[in-house]
């Protein structure tokens, strides 16, 4: 117990502070100018980011979450928008890597007030009247702001002061990330096993549909904008893509509940898999694409 408590107080707060951090060495200025020389791409994208994926988790939480905690942990992970990861499965498939950074500092901004909004709200449709936890909205916002805003702009500073110590710094630094949320993850998933197992058919169905439904809902939403291919890959990913570190620091830091971090556990299992089955087909439109708007 004392373990993960070590692991949900210090090692989660500190793995999405490098997350941060690795976002904001990899932004320049140059990316926020994006929004006024690209708006289209940028607005089109915020708009599937921030509205698609927390309307489908709460539509199929209510037809398929076993539990009202499956169901709140939906809306989370639905909420908490595309970290990095998404910016490296949009280089794996050539797409718009540009759009994409953008995209993830805009909605590493933006987050940190909707997603106290959308849990808060969240709650208040799954959990019955006096069952309902506490959600300890100011200290989700200074905790957010915390580990996602200040990071960022830390990075950004590092970056603008010493472009090529951050530029040496990345890999490094994605390396230690990735080594962290791997221990987290199996800690939780181990601390959560009974949870899982119990609710693993019907809340597996739940994280894998969400994963596909926001992904093809990303992919609509770009033709229908008529983005160019690589424009909408990129899209797709942001979309389907979620920020799980941010996930975990929620569910297991700010709202101490591993109950509400198993569909974020399920998650991290089928989106790595969605993302890469995607790749190929990604690839294809771009190579069709005899000029892809750069964004």
């Amino acid at each position: 117990m004392e373990i993960m408590q070590f692991l949900n107080t210090r090692v989660v707060p500190l793995a999405l502070i490098l997350v941060m951090v690795g976002l904001g060495l990899s932004l320049t200025p140059a990316d926020f100018r994006r929004v006024i020389v690209f708006p289209k791409a940028v607005a089109v994208g915020l708009v599937a980011e921030l509205i698609v994926p927390p309307v489908i988790a709460f539509v199929l939480a209510w037809l398929l979450a076993p539990s009202p905690a499956i169901a709140v942990g939906a809306v989370i992970v639905a909420a908490c928008a595309s970290g990095v990861t998404s910016n490296a499965y949009t280089f794996a498939a050539r797409a718009d890597v540009a759009l994409c950074v953008t995209l993830s500092a805009l909605t590493s901004i933006i987050t940190v007030f909707t997603i106290p909004f959308l849990t808060y709200l969240a709650l208040q449709v799954f959990f019955e009247q006096g069952q309902i936890p506490a959600l300890p909205v100011g200290e989700m916002l200074r905790t957010l702001i915390t580990v996602t805003i200040v990071p960022v702009a830390a990075g950004m500073i590092v970056r603008a002061l010493a472009p090529g110590v951050a530029l040496r710094a990345l890999e490094p630094l994605r390396r230690m990330v990735m080594g962290l949320l791997v221990v987290v993850l199996s800690a939780a998933a181990l601390s959560s096993y009974g949870v899982i197992r119990d609710n693993l058919a019907t809340a597996g169905l739940l994280v894998v549909l969400m994963n596909v439904f926001t992904m093809a809902a990303g992919y609509g939403v770009a033709r229908l904008a008529r983005l160019p291919a690589a424009q909408t890959v990129t899209i797709i990913y942001e979309v389907g893509v979620q920020n799980l570190a941010l996930a975990m620091l929620i569910t297991l830091t700010i709202l101490r509940s591993p109950d509400l971090a198993v569909t974020a556990l399920l998650y991290a299992v089928v989106m790595p898999a969605a993302g890469l089955a995607f790749l190929p087909a990604a690839r294809r439109p771009l190579r069709d694409d005899e000029a892809p708007h750069p964004a």
